[in-house]
């Protein structure tokens, strides 16, 4: 009985003890999403970045991470965009940090690993005095793929179409008006692409009578390998004001890649302060007629240059 009291006596005066000299219990965490950096489809003079979040539990204190690259064979191709030590103030949960990778020319074709590793640390590289430091971290695996062939594709992300003036008619020409089809696609190979075509067929509000078929006219600016961004195909339209249902589809050449329905609203001519197509999105009847006065101008011309060459030369000889 008398050990089992001492034994109490002592447990019991730990919480004390570490009071008076000062322990601080830290409750905290860290944590990174995603833990990997990972890409198959890399050809030789490319570039890809992935962007990682480094999250933490405790925000009370300001801290870096420390960031150091295991990864002999390809550590000269890896970049960390924010540097070596990235900062996370007092109140800061999550900070991305960015790894680009620079794929060189002469590059073999084969798959790469490695390792980048992260080191919570006190942003002043000092311990409070009294306290436990707990060094936090976490290790991002690398898996990256040397390909010798090319990859054309995309992910379409969301799709919008804003509201557009109706076509306008001067003289006997009518410039049609123009849906801004905006596409967030993300380049998911390893060349530059973008949509080969877009389709719509436009019906009535109710959905069920088709009124026009049309398609994108110009080319469709492309984004580089692996990046996200938007692109707006640009499509007439020759219908009056009011509203319609529209009927995509998104080609990657014969494949489709979504296809869908939104809600297009064409307004009375002169309402909003954007222009509608001008000489590209003229019918064909239209385009002749309009160039074949200009193409008869020139042939007049060199016709009456090329004669008074010949009467110039016949009155020499």
């Amino acid at each position: 009985m008398k050990a089992f009291l001492r034994k109490f006596l002592v447990f019991s005066m730990i919480p004390v003890l570490l009071f008076n000299v000062g322990f601080e219990v830290v409750e905290a965490g860290f944590g990174i999403t995603p833990p990997y950096v990972r890409n198959t489809s890399l050809t030789r003079n490319s570039t890809y970045e992935q962007q990682i979040l480094l999250v933490r539990g405790d925000t009370s204190t300001s801290q870096k991470a420390q960031i150091s690259i295991d990864a002999p064979e390809i550590e000269e191709w890896i970049e960390i965009v924010e540097g070596d030590d990235i900062r996370m103030p007092q109140g800061t949960q999550k900070v991305p940090m960015t790894v680009r990778v620079v794929v060189p020319g002469d590059a073999d074709f084969k798959e790469y690993t490695g390792a980048i590793r992260i080191r919570m640390v006190p942003d002043d590289g000092q311990v409070t005095s009294g306290a436990v430091s707990i060094s936090l971290g976490a290790r991002v695996d690398i898996d990256l793929l040397v390909i010798d062939k090319e990859i054309k594709d995309f992910r379409v992300r969301k799709v919008s179409a804003g509201d557009l003036n109706e076509g306008t008619k001067k003289a006997w020409l009518f410039f049609p008006g123009k849906i801004n089809f905006e596409m967030l696609l993300e380049n998911t190979g390893n060349v530059d692409i973008s949509p080969s075509k877009v389709e719509f067929r436009i019906f009535d509000r109710t959905g069920r009578v088709m009124l026009e078929e049309t398609k994108n006219i110009g080319k469709i600016p492309k984004i580089e390998p692996y990046a996200t961004e938007s692109v707006t195909a640009e499509i007439p339209t020759r219908l009056p004001a009011g509203t319609y249902i529209a009927r995509y589809v998104i080609y990657n050449d014969d494949e489709i890649k979504q296809e869908g329905d939104l809600s297009i609203n064409i307004l009375e001519e002169g309402t909003l302060q954007a222009a509608g197509f001008g000489f590209t999105g003229l019918s064909a009847p239209h385009k002749i007629s309009v160039l074949l006065p200009i193409f008869a101008v020139i042939i007049s011309v060199l016709y009456l240059f090329k004669s008074r060459r010949s009467t110039a030369r016949r009155r020499r000889s």
